[in-house]
């Protein structure tokens, strides 16, 4: 069974069964290719058809499935121009964003970074989800300290889809997990480097992230 059952009173149903089954492909329980069929979802999560649908819908729309027959969804295969796009708007909102605080260098927005950094240091082994959670809440801290909502919002816009952590799963592997010690490196440059320095290292740190994807690159 690849699905824990709902209980029976559940407020959250739809955004439940996203979650399950986003991390069920995330965690690898589904085959390329193995179609994900409504009915047995629902059948094993204890709902109805209707929060599955609009579940598997929801990841259509996010690039991770494709619709295989009537009532049948796949992963999808994601092109490597595909994740370069991603990866580049990464660089272009996340860059500018290390640029900013740099170039700001407030001590107060530099603690609140530091203090989440810390945090990732003496966290000790995480789980797929945990890690991704970690690291997305650092990046997020970087470009919120800007003050900038509408480049907060750009940067929710990739980050919260279902594909953006399928895509950073992908990546995962027992000789590619993302170190802590990265962030370290990354805070001290935008802390003590010049605005250009910090914009290089942010680039230079997504682009690390994009290498684990594309190792023949």
């Amino acid at each position: 069974m690849k699905f824990k059952r709902a209980p029976i009173v559940q407020p959250r149903l739809a955004l439940d069964v996203y979650e399950q089954i986003l991390y069920a492909i995330v965690n690898g329980q589904f085959e390329p290719g193995e179609r994900l069929i409504q009915e047995q979802i629902a059948e094993e999560i204890n709902v109805s058809r209707t929060p599955v649908r609009e579940a598997l819908l929801r990841l259509e729309q996010e690039g991770v499935l494709v619709q295989t027959g009537r009532k049948g969804f796949s992963i999808r295969n994601i092109s490597d121009k595909e994740v370069r796009s991603l990866y580049g708007a990464r660089e272009a909102i996340e860059g500018y964003a290390a640029y900013r605080m740099a170039e700001d260098r407030s001590p107060e927005k530099l603690a609140i970074i530091k203090a989440n950094v810390d945090a990732e240091l003496v966290s000790g082994e995480q789980t797929l989800e945990e890690e991704f959670i970690a690291n997305k809440d650092i990046h997020r801290l970087i470009v919120e300290q800007v003050g900038n909502p509408a480049l907060l919002d750009m940067f929710d816009n990739i980050w919260n889809r279902g594909i953006s952590l399928w895509l950073f799963a992908a990546t995962r592997g027992d000789e590619a997990s993302v170190q802590p010690e990265v962030h370290v490196d990354l805070y001290n440059v935008i802390a003590t480097g010049t605005p250009e320095e910090a914009h290089t290292e942010m680039i230079r740190h997504v682009r690390a992230g994009l290498s684990l994807h594309l190792s023949d690159d």
